[in-house]
């Protein structure tokens, strides 16, 4: 599980929401495998013969018949293993010895009286039902004969004995093992569960951002748009991005206060700003009636057709080429030798040039480029966090403002990129009466006074968070 995430902050609704198409895989996937088992394993049919142990005698009472009856029945079962029950069994049915020998004959075989009873029953076990009945029945007579045969001797005339067939065995119409119904039903049950496990785990060990919420959780920041998703055919998907950055946009002013001309946009990780956001947002702030550039200063930069290396912008010779040329004047890249030294000096006369030409300009950076982010907080942006929905990780989020936030940056928001249509929410019903109230003070907030005294006591600033989340309680 990642750290950053406690396991109350999961919602059961969420996992099942996540996870409700894994946990259906599986489970159907856990019902075909337990009826392919009971199609597997061989079927057996089960039978049964009952017989009734009868006393006669002469000298005897009705009482002692029953007592003696009682007792005697009891020793029963074992004789249907005998040799004579066996060998008769196996003549009887013309059973090839090496199919089926003494052992396996009596594996097949077994016998069992009820409790305070003079009954017999025995039961034969078989892969067909005839063979199964025909088993019983055939047992059945053999111990009768064998009980007549040393029961009932001529020097001890007391007691006559017969075990009598009163119930015959009859062949069974559907088999007694596999249980089909039971095991289909177990696949059912461990399917289900293996799914649960796997969709809780999924969600709390790799916590993705998805909704307002989970922005709000992991940051404690508001989301000032969400950005539907860009699709390369364009058409309606299209406008329905074009209009959701308008919104962000306008946003922006209702959530900061008054509107600023420089911003300062940094991904929380990879793929959360894309170049079609990039984009749309030029082209969100003419449709507004205002003129913006893109400066994209991260490691791995857009790479637009069009786009400018960020050397030209203070090289007269090289902007005084731009014009009627194929390049795109308001979108501008970090050039191959651009280093962080050479990015450090140039950054803020190249901020004024061009905020002297365009309306608003928005420069992105990498979270972990601390000293650009100061140059820039220092003329003046306002910042802002993009997550990529379902991509960002929460702990990335968290661990963004925390590194922000140490070095007394306080975003405005977060823009929520990439986002399914239907999965667009209301964002100004999520913010709160205290969304953007700090933005203008100069002070550190409690979050960034905690984690810079974790930060002096040898603290990991990647883990900072942690640290700040525990001293504020």
């Amino acid at each position: 599980m990642d750290k950053g995430v406690a396991m109350e902050d999961v919602p059961y609704a969420r996992i099942v929401r996540e996870g409700w198409v894994l946990i259906a895989i599986l489970a159907l996937a856990g019902t075909v495998a337990g009826w392919g088992i009971t199609r597997a394993l061989p079927p057996t049919y089960g039978a049964t013969s009952t017989l009734m142990l009868q006393v006669d005698s002469s000298q005897s009472s009705l009482f002692e018949r029953n007592q003696f009856s009682l007792a005697r029945v009891k020793t029963y079962p074992a004789l249907v293993d005998s040799p004579e029950v066996i060998d008769g069994v196996r003549e009887d049915l013309g059973l090839d010895r090496d199919e089926y020998s003494d052992a396996t004959l009596r594996q097949m075989l077994s016998a069992e009286n009820t409790e305070d009873t003079v009954l017999l029953r025995i039961r034969a076990d078989a892969p067909t039902p005839e063979l199964a009945k025909d088993l019983a029945n055939s047992s059945a007579r053999h111990l009768s004969d064998l009980l007549e045969s040393t029961e009932n001797s001529e020097r001890d005339g007391q007691y006559v004995l017969e075990l009598q067939q009163v119930l015959p065995a009859s062949a069974p119409q559907s088999p007694d093992s596999p249980q089909v119904a039971a095991i289909t039903g177990l696949g059912l049950i461990g399917g289900l569960a293996l799914g649960a496990i796997i969709a809780v785990y999924r969600t709390t060990t790799r916590r993705k951002l998805l909704t307002i919420s989970d922005v709000r959780k992991a940051s404690g920041l508001p989301v000032f748009g969400q950005v539907a998703r860009f699709h390369r055919t364009g058409g309606r998907e299209d406008r329905t991005a074009m209009v959701t950055l308008q919104d962000a946009l306008e946003n922006i002013t209702a959530l900061g206060g008054s509107a600023r001309s420089l911003y300062l946009v940094v991904p929380a990780s990879e793929a959360a700003l894309e170049d079609e956001v990039l984009a749309g947002l030029l082209e969100a702030h003419a449709s507004l009636g205002s003129t913006a550039c893109v400066v994209d200063l991260r490691a791995r930069p857009s790479t637009g057709e069009g786009a400018r290396s960020w050397t030209e912008v203070l090289d007269p010779a090289a902007r005084s080429e731009v014009a009627g040329s194929h390049r795109e004047p308001h979108f501008y890249v970090k050039g191959d030798s651009a280093g962080a030294a050479r990015l450090a000096s140039t950054v803020p006369p190249a901020i004024e040039v061009l905020r002297k030409e365009h309306d608003v300009v928005i420069v992105v950076c990498d979270s972990g480029s601390s000293g650009l982010q100061e140059k820039l907080v220092g003329l003046g942006a306002r910042t802002i966090i993009s997550v990529r929905r379902d991509a960002t990780r929460a702990t990335e989020l968290l661990t963004t403002v925390t590194r922000l936030r140490v070095m007394n940056i306080h975003p405005i928001g977060v823009l929520m990129t990439h986002v399914p249509r239907g999965a667009l929410e209301n964002v100004a019903e999520s913010w709160r009466t205290n969304d953007g109230k700090t933005l203008d003070d100069p002070g550190r907030d409690a979050w960034t006074t905690a984690s810079l005294d974790l930060l002096s006591r040898g603290g990991d600033p990647d883990r900072s968070h942690r640290g700040a989340r525990a001293l504020l309680g």
